[in-house]
């Protein structure tokens, strides 16, 4: 099940995910991870869990009209292959749709990957904007974009 945030206990809930899978795992720093782009009202947070266990997180980060960005998604170890990311990203894409189209309902939609999951995100409808790769947090990036538009 995928649920909009929408109490500061769901949030805790993400950043709990967010430190065991950024921090934990990959070794990023605690005060690089949790950002004020959280708590800005527009900031959209996603939860994903299963039989009460939470599994994965992601949030949207509006930029301006008809182009926003996805980012922070994580996915528990445990949860990894099963499909919760993809799902994750679906209803991000969703929701950015609804919230964030152009007043033509046209969207673009912006992630920093990490370059191990590109393959991942290609499967999800994203390209690579460039060849460049970037240092963010320690951990090389590439930016990808999809497009969408409202129906």
């Amino acid at each position: 099940m995928i649920e909009e945030v929408a109490t500061h206990e769901q949030l805790e809930r993400c950043w709990a995910i967010r430190l065991e899978v950024f921090v934990e795992e990959q070794k990023v720093s605690e005060d690089e991870e949790i950002d004020a782009i959280d708590l800005l009202e527009s900031t959209v947070h996603f939860l994903a869990s299963r039989d009460g266990v939470d599994l994965g997180t992601a949030r949207i980060v509006a930029e301006e009209a008809g182009r926003c960005h996805i980012g922070r998604v994580a996915v528990r170890k445990l949860a990894r292959g099963t499909g919760v990311g993809r799902e994750l990203m679906e209803e991000a894409a969703r929701i950015a749709v609804e919230r964030c189209s152009d007043s033509r309902g046209n969207l673009e939609i912006a992630i920093s990957a990490q370059e191990h999951a590109i393959p991942f995100y290609e499967l999800c409808g994203y390209v690579l904007v460039s060849g460049e790769r970037y240092l963010d947090a320690g951990i090389w990036h590439r930016d990808m974009v999809a497009h969408f538009s409202r129906q």
